[in-house]
């Protein structure tokens, strides 16, 4: 995937002192919650049966846009379905602690719910541009997490209208069965949120949002590029090896930041759901 992520994306708003604007980030959240609704729905292909999987690590790392405005889903290395929940070993909280649902930071067995509660997490912080759960360690992120007191979107971003609020706050409905229980439920009250204020938004518009990263990145590359033609008319082969492995580096993403990692890598990973046209 030729673009950056959304972990990349909050933090070049908050340098220049921006959230993501509303209509933007409805769409990044629809095109989020349709990779999750089809990996929610995926069947067995023998059985015919609903494999029940869940993502169990959406968060920021893993949310993909393309220089061309595409939102990918990706790194389903800690999904589950439902037929190997027997091999989880009990007690054990699995996932980037700032992203958990209670249910789960309580090491309770999870379902689709925990992922939509996820979005929920990160529609806050796309509008806020704050954390939602950031403790001074491990221990009080989890209990933040645990306690689900989510304070007003709109005391943070007053552009953000009533009723977007209320549809995040339902995402992040510390009680399960309060909450949105599918992710293609959820997704269709931000489109009628869409409709309803007559914002007319699209992949365009995400590609017009992460132009200054790519412009960044390019001359990041280019850069690299001067150093090494500079490097091979010298002779420096092992600087140019260097060089070019640096370059590499700038064109990966995706990710996870470092010191950001999984509690327990679970078993083998799921083929990642792409969204999009």
């Amino acid at each position: 995937v030729e673009g950056t992520n959304l972990k990349t994306l909050l933090e070049h708003q908050a340098k220049v002192g921006k959230t993501i604007p509303v209509p933007q980030t409805v769409w990044i959240l629809n095109e989020m919650l349709k990779g999750l609704h089809y990996a929610h729905e995926l069947k067995d292909s023998k059985t015919g049966e609903p494999m029940g999987i869940v993502h169990r690590d959406v968060s920021p790392p893993n949310i993909l846009i393309s220089w061309n405005g595409e939102v990918k889903l990706t790194d389903f290395g800690l999904a589950k379905a439902t037929t190997q929940m027997e091999s989880t070993d009990p007690g054990v909280v699995k996932g980037k602690y700032a992203y958990l649902s209670p249910e789960a930071a309580f090491a309770k067995q999870v379902d689709h719910r925990s992922d939509i509660y996820a979005v929920g997490i990160l529609a806050f912080e796309m509008l806020t541009g704050r954390r939602l759960y950031k403790g001074k360690n491990d221990f009080q992120t989890i209990a933040m997490v645990r306690a689900s007191e989510v304070p007003s979107i709109r005391s943070f971003n007053k552009a953000v209208p009533k009723d977007l609020e209320k549809i995040i706050m339902k995402a992040l409905t510390k009680d399960v069965g309060k909450r949105y229980q599918t992710a293609d439920e959820f997704a269709h009250d931000l489109l009628s949120f869409l409709f309803s204020k007559r914002m007319m938004v699209g992949a365009r518009d995400v590609i017009g949002l992460v132009k200054p990263l790519r412009e960044e990145r390019e001359k990041q590359i280019a850069v690299l590029q001067a150093q090494v033609e500079a490097e091979n008319s010298q002779g420096g082969n092992l600087i140019i090896d260097l060089i070019n492995e640096e370059m590499m580096n700038f064109k990966s993403i995706g990710e996870a930041a470092p010191g950001s990692q999984p509690v327990v890598s679970a078993g083998s990973a799921i083929p990642s759901a792409q969204i999009g046209s």
